[in-house]
């Protein structure tokens, strides 16, 4: 993997919150230069490295042998996810599991609330930036389109049922049914409203209720600070939610799509998110906004695109 002459010579640490089996904190590992100390940690790991914490200072062990970090010395870091994926599978809220997982997670959320490093994203912006009633409103105070959206548990105030509804779950779309072994991913669905009792299904939880979008493609937008890749895969016979067809995931391919990036930077923009996945969808009229990721994948999308992402953010951390 290439690296940028010069990183070296700055001795600051590169701080990363996340997991170093993640592929893509892998992908900006093999792009930093091997001379800066590394501090790699989330909620699992820093389980098992030497950590100190006081009123003026927070050390921790580095991930490639070059001692102990002070992370107050760290320039900038990056927040890709706090815990590892499925980390809380099983675990019972009330628990004494549960509250030994509270801790560690307090400890790993003081980082970035108490360092001076700038990081890429900041930590409550992160958290703002994952609900969807926030994107929603951040894209309409920005005037970006979106189909018409709206949570609710009165049926009357849902979009129009003639275009078609969606819905679409507000909070985690994945959940163990029984047990970890039997997980379960939420994906975007149609809603019969012809049926009777749908409108009973809405009090047992909010979801967001959209109106259905006849897709001609769908974009893949990924913002870095100023610059952004666009990429698209034609709508075609996908299911309503492409995530659901895994040739869908192999499928995309590099677009210049001005307009649209112009948008995404904007709304990442007024998130407060230096980094973000978003999806868009396009139809025979116009183009909408869909969803906002601000700790979205970008490995399954196709070079040079994936690569320069990931160099993007190795060399903005080594700055």
């Amino acid at each position: 993997m290439t690296r940028t002459a010069g990183h070296g010579a700055d001795g600051s640490p590169v701080v990363i919150i996340g997991d170093l089996a993640d592929p893509h904190v892998r992908e900006v590992i093999d792009r930093i230069c091997p001379q800066r100390p590394l501090a790699v940690l989330d909620t699992v790991s820093i389980q098992r490295m030497r950590f100190t914490v006081s009123a003026v200072g927070f050390s921790v062990d580095t991930a490639n042998g070059k001692g102990t970090a002070d992370l107050d010395e760290a320039r900038r870091g990056w927040i890709r996810r706090l815990a590892p994926a499925e980390s809380d599978n099983g675990l019972r809220s009330g628990s004494k599991d549960a509250a030994v997982r509270g801790a560690w997670r307090a400890l790993l959320t003081a980082v970035p609330r108490t360092t001076a490093c700038e990081w890429l994203s900041d930590l409550d912006a992160l958290l703002a930036a994952e609900n969807k009633i926030v994107q929603c409103r951040a894209a309409s105070a920005t005037g970006i389109r979106m189909p018409p959206t709206v949570v609710t548990n009165d049926a009357s105030r849902a979009p129009s049922p003639h275009a078609g509804l969606v819905a679409k779950p507000l909070g985690p779309g994945h959940f163990w049914l029984g047990s970890p072994d039997d997980p379960r991913v939420v994906f975007a669905v149609p809603v019969d409203t012809l049926h009777p009792a749908w409108t009973d299904l809405l009090p047992g939880a909010p979801f967001i209720l959209q109106e259905r979008l006849h897709a001609v493609r769908h974009l893949r937008v990924v913002t870095f600070r100023h610059t952004s890749w666009a990429f698209e895969i034609a709508a075609g016979e996908l299911p309503l939610d492409w995530r659901q067809s895994a040739a869908a995931h192999s499928s995309w391919r590099s677009v210049r799509a001005p307009d649209v990036e112009r948008q995404a930077l904007r709304l990442s923009a007024a998130m407060s998110v230096r980094y973000s996945s978003q999806d868009w969808i396009e139809t025979a009229d116009d183009t909408y906004f869909i969803d906002l990721n601000p700790n979205g994948q970008w490995l399954f999308l196709p070079d040079p695109g994936a690569s320069q992402i990931s160099a993007a953010i190795a060399d903005w951390l080594q700055e």
